[in-house]
């Protein structure tokens, strides 16, 4: 450690000490960090020791599991060879050959010896040392190479060391079922070293469970056996068993027999647990073979891998005191030069924001909030900024539209357009204004919210059929009015007039046909250059008033209307002549002449809007003509406060004015007629004979009756008020007040019923018109005056 560290040290106490800063976070951080050895030593070595007890633990276990599979598939070539055998078909036979068996059957053996036994005997490995065939009725055993009788082969050949042959032939007696006998050792003269083998026995006939005729034995090469315990005990010296179902040891590679305390253990577990066995730590692993039915046990004590731990642990103990050490100087080195940075950093801010005292939180903190601070500003900032950007965006378009600049499509302008995500391809534009004319369902509390949904839905659909081969954007002009502006590709010049006409027929047709909008579109001309949009939006706006001429609900290009013509079809002969007819009351050939008038001029469809209003104005003015030259009153024939040219141009189309004049026209005619014909008591009667006929309708109104006698409602209700004195409904509802009285004698009907006799749906409306007229209810009258009339009449 260098002498400029030594004085640096003191300096570093002491801003400790002064005051709560971040210098103070640093040396505690570091020195926790020293920590980390140590709790890394322990945690290294706790899991180091955990893993290489799993991790022998696993390898032992599988080690054994391949023990297992590979004396498993040594085991198969053992039932192989049993079923080759056993189920020969001259078995079963020779096994019923009696003892003292003639020549014939003598040969039988040899011939079985010859032909069977010798050919499996050539497709065994080493791992079967021999096998043979004992047929109990004769006495006889057949191997490979030899037959003889039972104790001339066991004398000779194989004789179980320890096992007089009396106890060997009491064995080949009992019932056997795939048994295998435990190791031991087998000697026969042509071998002075004793042989370990295991013994596999199964009796015969197989098939057979009630008699025991025989005994098919191999005799399995226990040095074979041993050979596949080698790698376990070398690599764990570990105790390898095998243990058959009933608990006998069948083969080991240990001198010692197995615990007797430990079978019990053995049976219950499968997985690898603790034993001790004379006073040693043992670790035992357990795996079971399904064929054979045995259980493979290994007993490895543990002092065989607590070494390598025992030297892991010397090792991370002197990791750890190097590990502090260095870390010490570390920490004091590092948390100076750690913190003169951010001293700095923190002085530039105070410098920037210009403050006086240094912040009373340590420097992280004063950094994080200053840090916070500038990034919540932004954020809020770049918030408000695309909160706007839509009307930002908006307000450009329609300055463009308007006029009030030209537009610019040159890359330094595409530049600073691309905050509003707006980017005009080409030069070239086009302005289609769409109409709102109706919204399905309509209801008055929700109507600026369908009007919104309206608009949005045409906006994205009209921006989207225009995106397929161009650009487009939509500008919200009014309540019921968008723009849609677009820019044109320059590469297809030559199919922009077909294109723009394919957008408005699809616009129009899935507006309507999917979401029921009705709307009508104008589309302006193509045009190019800076003062494209404010040359085509003009006439987007001239062609949207032909909507007077060619009604609602159509498509309209400026380019199919520009050659009209400048005057209109209403000479003063036709003039003339529509005032005599009215006057006359001929009502059929005023019809006709106002349909040729009509015809004349808008089938042809090549007239202008401001024309179109000036027919329908004069056309009015004709008739205010006769109604004021014929000292008329207007009140009688159209009603108070009527105002006709008011009515008839607050229609939005021509085919709208052209009906609400036939209708004006109608109804001045029929007065005329009435009055000229002096039938106006025949017609008075005529209607009064429709109400008493009709009492009992609950429709009854002034609609009905007009529509009977052919007369407009309006008419009707001032022709009966001028010749009757009364209003039509309120003599209807006198004439069935009457009537409910006379029913009222009848004590069997109910209000209800008579309410219902004299038109009236609802008892309660009933009740309220007799009450009005009667000054009480119908029940009341029925109990206290009806009774006094009829006794005054009496």
């Amino acid at each position: 450690m260098d002498g400029g560290f030594v004085l640096k040290l003191p300096f570093i106490l002491r801003l400790v000490d002064s005051r709560k800063s971040a210098l103070s976070t640093i040396i505690a951080s570091n020195l926790f960090i020293l920590l980390i050895p140590l709790a890394m030593g322990l945690f290294l070595y706790t899991k180091v020791e955990q893993s290489l007890e799993r991790s022998t633990t696993r390898s032992n276990g599988a080690m054994l599991e391949q023990l297992k599979l590979s004396l498993d598939n040594k085991l198969a070539e053992v039932d192989t060879l049993m079923r080759q055998v056993v189920f020969d078909p001259k078995l079963d036979y020779m096994l019923r050959i009696p003892a003292h068996p003639n020549d014939v059957d003598k040969y039988e053996f040899i011939q079985f010896m010859r032909d069977k036994m010798s050919k499996y005997h050539s497709m065994t490995s080493n791992f079967i040392l021999d096998y043979y065939v004992y047929f109990a009725n004769s006495d006889t055993i057949v191997k490979p190479d030899l037959v003889s009788d039972s104790r001339t082969f066991y004398s000779i050949y194989y004789a179980y060391k320890d096992m007089p042959y009396e106890q060997w032939h009491l064995l080949l007696d009992k019932e056997h079922k795939m048994s295998y006998l435990p190791a031991t050792p087998l000697s026969n003269e042509q071998e002075q070293v004793p042989k370990n083998v295991i013994t596999y026995m199964q009796s015969l006939p197989v098939q057979s469970q009630s008699q025991n005729l025989g005994s098919f034995i191999v005799l399995i090469d226990g040095d074979q056996v041993k050979e596949l315990f080698a790698q376990m005990e070398s690599a764990s010296h570990s105790s390898v068993y095998i243990i058959d179902h009933a608990g006998k040891t069948i083969m080991s590679n240990s001198d010692s027999p197995f615990p007797s305390d430990l079978l019990e253990r053995v049976q219950e577990s499968s997985g690898p647990f603790n034993y001790r066995l004379a006073g040693v730590d043992q670790v035992v692993s357990v795996t079971s073979s399904q064929k054979a039915g045995w259980k493979y046990v290994s007993i490895m004590p543990n002092d065989v891998f607590m070494q390598q731990v025992n030297q892991i642990q010397s090792w991370s103990i002197g990791l750890f005191i190097l590990c502090l050490i260095c870390g010490l100087v570390a920490v004091s080195i590092g948390a100076y030069r750690t913190y003169k940075p951010l001293q700095k950093t923190v002085n530039a801010i105070m410098r920037g924001k210009e403050m006086i005292r240094r912040p009373a939180s340590n420097e992280y903190e004063f950094i994080r909030q200053t840090v916070e601070g500038s990034i919540h500003e932004e954020k809020n900032l770049r918030m408000t900024l695309t909160q706007q950007i839509p009307f930002i965006r908006a307000n450009y378009l329609s300055r463009l539209l308007n006029g009030h600049m030209d537009v610019d499509v040159s890359a330094a302008n595409g530049d600073s357009l691309q905050f509003m995500d707006l980017k005009f391809t080409s030069d070239c534009f086009a302005v289609l204004l769409v109409k709102i004319e109706d919204i399905p369902f309509l209801a008055e509390e929700e109507d600026e919210k369908q009007w919104a949904h309206a608009r949005f839905i045409i906006s994205n659909i009209g921006t989207d059929l225009i995106a397929a081969n161009h650009r487009g954007f939509s500008v919200e002009l009014d309540r019921d009015r968008i723009a849609l502006l677009m820019n044109l590709a320059s590469d297809r010049k030559e199919f922009v007039e077909s294109d723009i006409r394919d957008i408005a027929d699809s616009l129009f047709s899935i507006t309507s046909q999917r979401f029921q909008i009705g709307i009508t579109i104008a589309v302006g001309g193509i045009h190019s250059g800076p003062k494209a949009i404010r040359d085509s939006y003009p006439e987007a706006l001239a062609a949207l008033e032909y909507r007077l001429i060619l009604g609602k609900h159509a498509t309209i290009h400026f380019q199919d209307i520009l050659e009209v013509k400048q005057h209109y079809y209403y000479p003063l002969e036709s003039e003339i002549q529509l005032i005599n007819f009215v006057r006359s009351g001929d009502t059929e050939n005023v019809e006709k002449l106002l349909n040729k008038i009509y015809a004349m001029n808008f089938d042809s469809g090549h007239m202008t809007p401001e024309l179109g209003k000036c027919l329908f104005f004069n056309v009015t003015s004709t008739f205010l003509k006769i109604v004021n030259s014929s000292n008329t009153n207007q009140e009688d024939v159209l009603g108070a406060d009527f105002d006709p040219i008011k009515e008839v141009f607050s229609y939005p189309t021509a085919q709208g004015m052209y009906s609400k004049t036939k209708e004006l026209y109608e109804t001045l005619t029929r007065s005329f007629n009435v009055e000229r014909s002096g039938h106006s008591t025949q017609r008075l009667e005529e209607i009064i004979g429709i109400v008493h006929e009709r009492l009992d309708d609950s429709n009854l109104g002034v609609a009905q009756i007009a529509e009977r006698i052919q007369m407009t409602p309006q008419y009707l209700s001032t022709f009966f008020k001028k010749h009757q004195g009364q209003n039509l409904l309120d003599y209807i509802t006198h004439k069935r007040i009457q009537q409910a009285k006379q029913l009222m004698e009848n004590k069997e009907l109910t209000i209800v019923q008579i309410a219902q006799k004299i038109g009236y749906n609802n008892d309660v409306v009933f009740i309220r018109a007799f009450k009005k007229l009667e000054g009480v209810t119908p029940g009341k009258y029925r109990e206290t005056m009806l009774p006094e009339i009829i006794s005054s009449d009496a």
